[in-house]
Parts: C-alpha cells; sequence; structure tokens
C-alpha cells in the first residue's frame, strides 16, 4: 500500500507536459423561440394579416369595387414596383437582415388597403394610387425575405411542408376575410360594390403584421431537429451583393426559369375581371372564401410527394411539374369555350350573364375560378422548392426567391395592366395564360432533369461546436483571446 501511495505521489520538482484545455464551448440552447416552426409561425403570421388580407381583398373581385378598372390600374402599380423592388431586396435583405426586411415589407398593406376603403367611399382615385405604390415598395421586400424564410430556415428534406403550412396560413387569411366578408354581404344579390365596413375590418387586421414581423429570430440562431445550421453567408460589400444577384439573374438556370416565373400568377389579374364581371356581390363573397380551400389541399398535396425522401428528387419534381401544367392547361381551355359563351349571351341580351351563387351556371364558371388557385398555388410551391433545391446557403437562397418574386411580380404587372382597360378582350389574357404556360414546360423541364440532389452546404451543430474548440486551441498555443465561430 505505502509503495502505491508512493507511486502517485508527486514531487515538486518533477514537471508534467500537458496540452492546455480549451474551454468547452456550450452547445446552442435549443429555445423553442429559436425553433423552426416558431420561426415559420411568424412569417406565417406576418402572411396572414399582410398579403393573406390582401388577397382577401382581391378574392372579392376588382378588390371589392363595383368597377374593376382603376383597381386593376393600382394593382399594376403594385406589382410594377413590387417587381423592381423585390429582385434588389434580395441583396439589401441580406445587409439589414431578415426580420427588419420582413418588418418593412408589412407596413405598406394598410395603406393599399385604406386606399381601397377611401376609393370606395368617395371615390378618391389619388389615394388609391399612393396607397398601392407604398403597398409595392414595401411589398419588394416583404416577399424577398419572406421566401427566404421559409425555405431557408427548414432543412431540406421538410421545406415543402412547410411551405404547405405557409401557404395555409396565407390562404387563411381570405379564408377569414371572406367569412367576414359573406356575413357582410350575404344579402346582396346583385353586382356592385361590397359595404365599406369590410375594408375597416381587413385594414385592422394588415396592422398587425409588423409587431408579428419584429418577433423572428436571426437566421444564425435558429436550431434545425437534423442538428443542421443555416448558413449564411453575407458579402463583404453591397456593392457585392448586388453583383451577386446581377451574376445569378445573368445565370443559364435563372434564365431558363424565367418563363415559369413570370406566368407563375399571371393569372391572377384575369381572375379578378372574371369574378368582378360575371358574379353577384355575395358569389364573390362566397368564392373569396372557398376558393383558397383548393390552394391550401394542393400545397399539402404537393408537399408530401416533394418530402418523400423514398422517391428520387429530380422524379418528384417532374411528377408534380407535370400534373400542375395539365390542370392549368385544361382550364384555359375551359376558360376560352366559357368566355365563347359569354360573349354570345352578351351579343344576344345586351348585357353579360351576371351569376348568383348556386343558380344557373354558377357551377361551371366558379370551378374555373376553384382550380386556378389550386393549379397555381401548387405552381409557385413548386417553384419555392426548386430553387431552395439549388441554393447553396440562405444568402444565395435570399437571391433567388427575390428574382423570382420580382419576375412573377413583373408578370402580375402586366397582367393587371391588361384588365385595366374597360374593352379588354379577354380572350387576349386567356391565349397569354395558355401560350406562356406552354412555353415555360421546355425549360424548365431541363433545369430539372439536372436535378441530382439538394445544394445546400451543410454545417451541424457539431461541426461548429468542434470548430470552436479547434479555434480555441489555436488561440491559447499562440496566447490569443478565444473567439468562438459564429
Amino acid at each position: 500500500m505505502a509503495s502505491s501511495a508512493s507511486d502517485n505521489t508527486k514531487h515538486p520538482d518533477e514537471t508534467t507536459t500537458s496540452e492546455p484545455e480549451a474551454p468547452e464551448t456550450a452547445p446552442i440552447k435549443h429555445s423553442i423561440f429559436r425553433s423552426v416552426p416558431f420561426q415559420i409561425a411568424v412569417a406565417s403570421g406576418v402572411s396572414f394579416t399582410a398579403p393573406g388580407m390582401w388577397d382577401a381583398l382581391g378574392g372579392l373581385g376588382a378588390g371589392g369595387a363595383a368597377e374593376p378598372y382603376a383597381v386593376s390600374a393600382a394593382n399594376a402599380l403594385v406589382y410594377g414596383l413590387f417587381a423592381i423592388v423585390c429582385v434588389a431586396a434580395g441583396a439589401i435583405n441580406n445587409r439589414i437582415g431578415l426580420r427588419y426586411g420582413l418588418a418593412l415589407g408589412a407596413v405598406g398593406y394598410p395603406l393599399y388597403g385604406a386606399g381601397l376603403y377611401t376609393n370606395n367611399v368617395g371615390a378618391t382615385t389619388w389615394f388609391l394610387l399612393f396607397g398601392s405604390a407604398l403597398c409595392g415598395i414595401s411589398a419588394g421586400f416583404f416577399w424577398a425575405a419572406e421566401a427566404a424564410i421559409i425555405i431557408g430556415y427548414p432543412s431540406p428534406g421538410d421545406r415543402a411542408f412547410y411551405l404547405a403550412v405557409w401557404q395555409s396560413a396565407k390562404a387563411a387569411g381570405p379564408i377569414v376575410g371572406g367569412a367576414i366578408n359573406l356575413g357582410l354581404n350575404a344579402n346582396r344579390s346583385t353586382a356592385g360594390a361590397v359595404g365599406s365596413a369590410t375594408y375597416l375590418v381587413f385594414i385592422s387586421i394588415m396592422c398587425l403584421g409588423l409587431p408579428i414581423a419584429l418577433c423572428l429570430s436571426p437566421a444564425n440562431r435558429v436550431w434545425r431537429r437534423d442538428g443542421t445550421r443555416v448558413v449564411v453567408r453575407k458579402a463583404a460589400t453591397w456593392g457585392a451583393e448586388f453583383r451577386a444577384v446581377a451574376r445569378l439573374l445573368a445565370s443559364r438556370r435563372v434564365l431558363l426559369l424565367l418563363p415559369a416565373f413570370f406566368i407563375s400568377y399571371f393569372y391572377n389579374g384575369f381572375v379578378s375581371t372574371w369574378l368582378t364581371t360575371y358574379f353577384t356581390v355575395r358569389a364573390r363573397a362566397f368564392s373569396s372564401f372557398l376558393t383558397n380551400f383548393a390552394g391550401v389541399a394542393s400545397s399539402f398535396l404537393v408537399a408530401a410527394l416533394l418530402d418523400r425522401q423514398s422517391v428520387h428528387i429530380r422524379t418528384r419534381g417532374r411528377i408534380v411539374f407535370s400534373a400542375v401544367v395539365a390542370v392549368l392547361v385544361g382550364t384555359w381551355i375551359w376558360a376560352s369555350v366559357l368566355q365563347k359563351r359569354y360573349y354570345d349571351v352578351a351579343a344576344a341580351e345586351g348585357a353579360a350573364p351576371v351569376f348568383d351563387w348556386f343558380r344557373g351556371g354558377f357551377g361551371a364558371a366558379y370551378a374555373l375560378v376553384f382550380f386556378w388557385t389550386f393549379a397555381g398555388q401548387a405552381f409557385q410551391q413548386f417553384l419555392y422548392w426548386l430553387v431552395g433545391q439549388y441554393a447553396t446557403d440562405l444568402s444565395s437562397l435570399s437571391h433567388h426567391t427575390g428574382i423570382l418574386r420580382g419576375v412573377e411580380a413583373l408578370g402580375q404587372t402586366v397582367a393587371w395592366a391588361m384588365q385595366s382597360e374597360g374593352n379588354a378582350n379577354h380572350f387576349v389574357s386567356i391565349g397569354l395564360n395558355f401560350g406562356i404556360t406552354v412555353l415555360c414546360v421546355p425549360f424548365t423541364w431541363i433545369v430539372l432533369s439536372e436535378l441530382e440532389h439538394s445544394h445546400e452546404i451543410k454545417v451541424t451543430e457539431t461541426q461548429e461546436i468542434e470548430s470552436d474548440v479547434e479555434n480555441a486551441k489555436q488561440q491559447q498555443k499562440q496566447g490569443g483571446v478565444v473567439v468562438p465561430a459564429v
């Protein structure tokens, strides 16, 4: 025993050489408020209050006005500014942070609603255009930030599901708004403008978007359930950010996808005119309530396939894209048949037919609106998913989504400008929607054919901790200060 004690006793003259221990880096605290579901809830909340209520007003047909032309011109202004700002906003949001980009994006929507209100009660066109201009600028920041959050915060294998959740929250705005509108206008069986009280309710809800947006967490503090991190690579200067966007816009892959981006929401302007021209106020209110369930259903159907990891990523994309195109092409063929019928009625009777809910002709006319929304939401979700697979990190994704939404807004600018003409031939809108949808097929198919896997750079929490420890060791050896990696 004495020998053992002696063996274990260290004498003062003995020196022991050992590697200095680096301080341990504490693992990331997994607060629920930093989780992906909470961030999606925040983004979805803003989507419900701002663009959701905007869509609810659009679901009334021409923003609830009796005549669609002034509102169509205002919407063309919204999307024109939106298109310009959104492409640049992808770079700007990278510099200021997605939280502030989202907050900036929420402030313009109540002003748009206020413009519709004043136009409804007093035909104040100037304020409608002023509110539309501010909304267009604001929306550019909103959609560039929102899309980057919804696609970039979740892991690649969960993106389609969270896209469906977000689309559902966005659709919930028109659903709730439609229920409010239906309750306020259910007894109005004629064509015309909706009641002014409808706008006041919508504007109040729109004002909630800004405080909700400020609850978003910075990307580098968000944790995912699979242990990977959201990679953010901010360019060194503002100029570098804008040059990165320009290079991406000129890249072969994005150029091939431009027709799909352009046409993805092009149908929206024509739907508004279709509703205003051929439906009574309460039929439009019914449509604004029910139609968005079509978008919710298609979003989750698409998500179920796009997130199915047992099927090759390219095959998943091809199946969804083919199904979406088939439905869209079918709706535009059917629209041309109905439009010919309605023009014949107008020529014979001196007025276009107007359908009240659940009465003769309503089902055939409304089915188009339902399936336009069903396929349109699925198409947009597919495009978000597709650009998300090619983005390498959140900054790259912000550039991608800014371009996607900007070009999409350019398409809507053209679509709404066409509807602003009182004597516009509806066959022109139908033909353009059909033609550009068919045109985008071969180009999008090429991009899909080259998709082998997600291009996102993967960094796990474990790798970050190991990097921090290695950095600490190096700093201690050099006698420096330990600075954990971010």
